[in-house]
């Protein structure tokens, strides 16, 4: 087969586990036309193959495993992958990206998309290896730790340099905010994927591959990778802290601006964040530099493990933290001790844990404790600042025992339990990243909008203002960077792409689309598939809403509309300047976005993209 869109291996695999059927099917070529690739293809599958009535762990719920058409071409970057499906955390759309070598081994493989339905009788791996695919035996497998799951897979087939993603016990005992995790420590880990994989008895999928898709126009994606490469050196000789100390010199920068995660929310910086950032960690720790695969940045890495007593004889290094992990499982539980944040780090990535979720659930349920919310032998000793306790947590979380039951669901879902619900952080029930939106103009807007719930990674605002002023002003903004961050997750390529300089945009993503293509595309075109994809997440969140309007789930906590920042740049601000600039701000998105005043889209909008209901 000749696909006629370059870029794609041009295959996709149907795997039933309960029948134990795999089927490889030919890609459609509407579906690059259409959706690019990444979010966009899986969001149309996702649309065609679930409904209101397929519950997350069900046999037919179905997990998309897909790269884009940057994926593994000869481009910088372009080791990304993603995974879609109807999320266990919040009944809604999911998906979570991942960077390393993952992505480029699926392409290599043979296969853009990987389809997965049923739930198997006895626990399984899928191996794929240039363009065959099978189900392998993984009882012997199951229970284990995710790195013991890695080496003992590529012991299994012989294949030292394969490729593999994998679930720890969270996801085996359905955590609903369990990840799933490759090279070990890189993990897609937002929306519990890693439990819609142990609901299907599915331990993991292996990759090993030879063939390289067709490239395009090499000559153009030679000259497009040369000026990346170039603009990300530009950043880094400019002293781009991304360059040389990846995520964790957004610790300070954070904090200085009000936006880290302090105690649950309840402040925007930490007294104690020089404990937990980029100098503390490059002057205590050995570190190894891990870029992904084709990246000029590089900012993935790893520490030596020799000074950690905790680590088992065999590993020579860990992940380090990245910036979000070190603001959750950090400051936002009280956390100063960098060793204490690293050994949690270390435990979610080998029990499959999301660190933000686990951060945000373990933070509420302190907070809780220091007001006096909950009470029972259980919640002893779970306060700010108590290491044992926190670690404690994580292993209770994962296993599923005593409190770590309850937290397991996820915040929104322990909360109403414990009737605490004014401290559970989150939108559609996903709990936030680590920036606080009181301290950014139009933040809470993106949370709010976001089909996933609140991720930093749908939308970034282009302004350094605080909300001391209407929301209004930056819409425009906000649009643009949701169509960006669309168009990048469609392509699957990574968003630190922003740092370099000149930081990639738009234009550039039209470039490119034309270079690996080797098709002319135009602004409008590429835009039409960034807003086609954004409103299919959102039809499918509709759907499951039922009878409540969308507006109604396009929300914020009250913390940040009703609870100013006690101190720093952005006191006395809360996300919005009031009520009425929320919902005016949410009228003018909606408006620009195609949508009516209740949030649905018009039926213009749907006929003007192409979409039917």
């Amino acid at each position: 087969m000749t696909f006629p869109y370059k870029g794609y291996a041009g295959y996709y695999l149907e795997v039933d586990l309960t029948k134990g059927k795999i089927i490889k099917k030919e890609m459609e070529k509407e579906w690059a036309r259409l959706y690019l690739g990444g979010t966009g293809i899986a969001a149309k599958i996702l649309w065609d193959r679930t409904g209101p009535d397929t519950e997350p762990l069900s046999p037919e719920n179905v997990l998309v495993v897909g790269t884009g058409p940057l994926t593994g071409v000869m481009f910088s970057p372009s080791g990304r992958m993603m995974f879609a499906s109807k999320g266990p955390l919040t009944g809604v759309w999911a998906e979570s990206h991942v960077g390393g070598f993952l992505g480029p081994e699926i392409k290599y493989a043979g296969f853009d998309f990987i389809v997965i339905s049923g739930r198997s009788p006895k626990p399984v791996y899928l191996f794929l290896r240039d363009g065959d695919a099978q189900l392998l035996d993984a009882t012997d497998l199951w229970g284990r730790f995710v790195f013991e799951t890695d080496v003992l897979i590529k012991g299994l087939e012989h294949e030292p340099k394969m490729r593999i993603i994998t679930i720890g016990p969270a996801g085996e005992n359905l955590v609903k905010f369990a990840c799933t995790t490759s090279d070990n420590f890189r993990n897609a880990g937002r929306g519990g994927l890693g439990a819609v994989f142990g609901s299907k008895n599915l331990k993991a999928v292996a990759f090993k591959g030879s063939t390289r898709p067709t490239d395009g126009n090499e000559n153009k994606i030679e000259l497009i990778r040369k000026d990346i490469v170039q603009r990300a050196k530009n950043a880094k000789d400019e002293g781009h802290l991304l360059h040389k100390h990846g995520t964790s010199w957004l610790v300070k920068v954070a904090s200085d601006l009000d936006h880290y995660p302090t105690r649950n929310w309840q402040s925007g910086e930490f007294e104690d964040a020089d404990n937990l950032g980029h100098e503390t960690l490059a002057k205590k720790y050995k570190r190894f530099r891990r870029p992904c695969y084709q990246c000029p940045i590089g900012c993935s890495e790893t520490l030596d493990t020799s000074v950690f007593e905790w680590v088992e004889k065999d590993r020579k290094e860990i992940a380090k933290p990245e910036y979000e992990t070190l603001a959750m499982l950090g400051g936002n539980c009280g956390i100063s001790d960098s060793e204490a944040v690293i050994h949690a780090n270390y435990l979610c990535n080998e029990l499959g844990l999301d660190t933000i979720s686990t951060g945000s659930a373990i933070a509420m349920t302190m907070e809780a404790m220091e007001k006096g919310l909950v009470e029972g032998s259980e919640f002893d000793d779970v306060e700010f600042g108590n290491i044992d306790k926190f670690l404690e947590l994580i292993d209770k979380i994962a296993y599923r025992k005593d409190i770590g039951d309850i937290l397991a669901d996820g915040v929104a879902q322990a909360a109403e339990h414990w009737k605490i619900e004014d401290l559970a952080m989150h939108v559609k029930k996903l709990p936030f990243a680590a920036w606080d939106p009181r301290a950014k103009l139009g933040l809470g807007l993106s949370y709010a909008t976001a089909a996933v719930g609140a991720s930093h990674l749908r939308g970034w605002p282009s302004t350094s203002e605080i909300p001391d002023k209407s929301a209004l002003k930056i819409i425009d903004s906000l649009i643009e960077q949701q169509d960006l961050k669309t168009i990048k997750d469609c392509l699957t390529i990574c968003h630190f792409t922003h740092s370099i300089k000149p930081a990639l945009g738009f234009d550039d993503c039209v470039d490119i689309v034309s270079a690996v293509w080797d098709k002319e595309v135009t602004t409008e075109e590429l835009t039409d598939i960034a807003r086609r994809v954004w409103l299919l997440k959102r039809l499918f969140n509709i759907r499951e809403f039922g009878d409540k309007k969308p507006i109604e789930f396009d929300t914020l906590p009250k913390r940040f509309m009703k609870e100013p920042l006690p101190s720093g740049r952005a006191k006395g601000r809360t996300a919005f300047i009031d009520e009425e600039d929320f919902i005016n701000s949410m009228q003018a998105l909606y408006a620009k976005r195609g949508l009516d005043e209740e949030g649905y889209p018009t039926k213009e909008e749907m006929a003007r993209l192409g979409i039917k209901s």
